[in-house]
């Protein structure tokens, strides 16, 4: 495993995940450099001071965005805006259950990473599946140049993991190439439905 922080197991975990979400090395550099010591925090003080940083990369790549979108750079939109949707999971998921703002943090990643989807022209698409009175929200990868029926995956996470890191890792897409359609669902105790259903 790389370890940029040899003493804290989690959160070389957590930059190694982000790396294989599609993270930029320099990205990372400029993130983590500054967190050696935090590293060696105690987990409260040591997690928000990661937090900071890396959600201020994401507003970075936000506004760069923006700028990208308001010329028309519509794929460079959303690059960026699916990389800060990876920084904020990243720093989302390593806060405490109830931290103040983590939740609003999240809702501004799932609305980062659907308009970098969308400007991107990705074939990806959340659906909600009905489920016991609610739904569980899910990502939907079609399969490529198939025709009618095609057979199609069902994900679901594990631990703490979400469909979002699980499109970005890119089994949907080299499935979709290979002509299998997937459907990466938050199943209860992940995700959304954890998150903002309490499920």
């Amino acid at each position: 495993m790389f370890k940029y922080f040899p003493t804290n197991y989690v959160w070389n975990l957590s930059v190694d995940l982000s790396i294989e979400m599609g993270a930029r090395i320099g990205e990372i550099e400029d993130m983590c450099a500054p967190l050696q010591e935090a590293a060696k925090a105690p987990d409260a003080a040591g997690t928000q001071a990661f937090r900071e940083t890396w959600i201020r990369m994401a507003d970075k790549l936000a506004s760069l965005a923006d700028e990208d979108e308001a010329s028309g750079r519509l794929l460079s939109a959303g690059d960026k805006l699916v990389r800060a949707a990876n920084y904020m999971l990243t720093a989302e998921r390593l806060q405490a259950h109830g931290s103040e703002g983590r939740r609003s943090l999240y809702q501004r990643l799932l609305e980062s990473f659907a308009k970098g989807l969308k400007l991107s022209g990705s074939n990806c698409r959340r659906v909600e599946i009905p489920y016991e009175g609610t739904h569980l929200s899910a990502l939907y990868v079609p399969a490529e140049g198939v025709e009618g029926a095609a057979p199609v995956l069902v994900q679901v996470n594990g631990l703490d993991s979400t469909k979002e890191m699980k499109y970005l890792v890119g089994l949907p897409g080299w499935l979709a190439r290979r002509g299998v359609a997937s459907l990466v669902v938050d199943q209860p105790g992940t995700g959304e439905a954890l998150r903002l259903q309490g499920l």
